[in-house]
């Protein structure tokens, strides 16, 4: 393979981004990097409680005080620091974070839009507590982190994504859409 292939994951919080970047991992010896990772490190380093509030709060500020891309810019530049031929974006999430990735991809960079209905969102998010707090939040709480400015496009910009997948039906189906995803972006 002569160019980098870059898989942007999109979706909103419990639709299984996590699940689709294994399988790459696993199946095609993909390369992980996150915008959380990122704003995780930073958070960390402030010795602040890593909660999805804290994560918003930088990221927003983040963009805020320097430029609109600098998170998805700092994530480029970690990406490019290593030989992988493909490569997962994990972490867009608001209008103008695509841009840079098409930017410097092109065609190379393929957006895949990971989604499954709320309740199983809520259901999947509480049992895999990723960030503190998450296993408590009422089905109001959640619908409110739904609302934040971090979170309103996503599907916006998912209607837009080169790639759909419907993770309501169970992992078996899951898998399947995924390979025959990679399967049209290896042979094109």
């Amino acid at each position: 393979m002569k160019n980098k292939i870059v898989i942007g994951l999109i979706g909103e919080k419990g639709s299984g981004k996590g699940t689709v970047a294994k399988y790459l991992i696993e199946k095609y010896g993909a390369i992980h990097y996150g915008t959380s990772k990122i704003l995780r490190r930073t958070i960390e380093d402030l010795h602040l409680p890593v909660t999805r509030d804290n994560l918003v709060k930088l990221a927003l500020v983040l963009k805020e005080g320097f430029w609109p891309s600098v998170v998805i810019d700092a994530l480029i530049s970690d990406m490019e620091k290593n030989g992988s031929d493909i490569i997962i974006a994990d972490g867009i999430r608001m209008h103008g974070d695509v841009k840079p990735f098409k930017k410097k991809y092109g065609k190379n960079f393929y957006l895949i839009y990971v989604k499954a209905d709320i309740k199983t969102r809520y259901e999947r998010t509480k049992k895999r507590k990723e960030k503190a707090g998450e296993d408590k939040l009422s089905f109001v709480e959640f619908l409110a982190e739904e609302a934040r400015l971090t979170e309103v496009s996503i599907h916006e910009i998912g209607l837009k994504a080169d790639f759909t997948i419907d993770n309501n039906k169970g992992q078996k189906e899951l898998f399947k859409q995924i390979k025959k995803i990679m399967d049209k972006i290896l042979n094109l």
